[in-house]
């Protein structure tokens, strides 16, 4: 398992769990497992994070780490996810840099990647597998979430 680095902990404490999910309970697991087998169709993210409030001062854009980013998936799931980490499926390290990030999340979209699993890291947050034919590609370890329906996909 991967041992996430977000370090939210903090700032979801000030963040209502009615608006985010900061667990993967029971609950929340079967509401993502719905999910499982939908494929991106679009994306935004942003090159900071909620967990940059944490900090005295934000990372370095090519130190960056955790990212806050939305996934529009073929279900009409949008999946919010904040401070989030990814990981190439064969590596324990996060990819750091916003160029970095940016690569792999367009890779992600441009691939027509699936979920293919909701799991959980070794400290108990949402890990987000993606993959081509059931061959893991990313994952995505979140800090906190929140999932809804959308109605039209965000623009270039």
């Amino acid at each position: 398992m991967i041992d996430s680095p977000n370090g939210t902990e903090e700032l979801m404490d000030d963040l209502s769990d009615e608006i985010l999910h900061t667990e993967l309970t029971d609950e929340a697991y079967e509401e993502l497992a719905v999910s499982e087998g939908a494929v991106v169709v679009g994306l935004a993210f942003w090159d900071s994070s909620l967990a940059d409030e944490m900090e005295d001062e934000p990372p370095a854009p090519e130190m960056r780490v955790v990212i806050d980013l939305d996934l529009y998936l073929d279900d009409n799931t949008l999946l919010e996810l904040y401070g989030a980490s990814l990981f190439l499926a064969d590596s324990q390290e996060p990819l750091v840099g916003v160029a970095a990030l940016e690569k792999a999340l367009v890779d992600l979209a441009d691939s027509e990647s699936e979920l293919t699993e909701v799991a959980q890291t070794e400290d108990g947050a949402l890990a987000l597998v993606f993959g081509i034919e059931e061959q893991p590609t990313l994952i995505i370890a979140v800090g906190a979430w929140s999932v809804s329906e959308w109605d039209e996909l965000p623009e270039d």
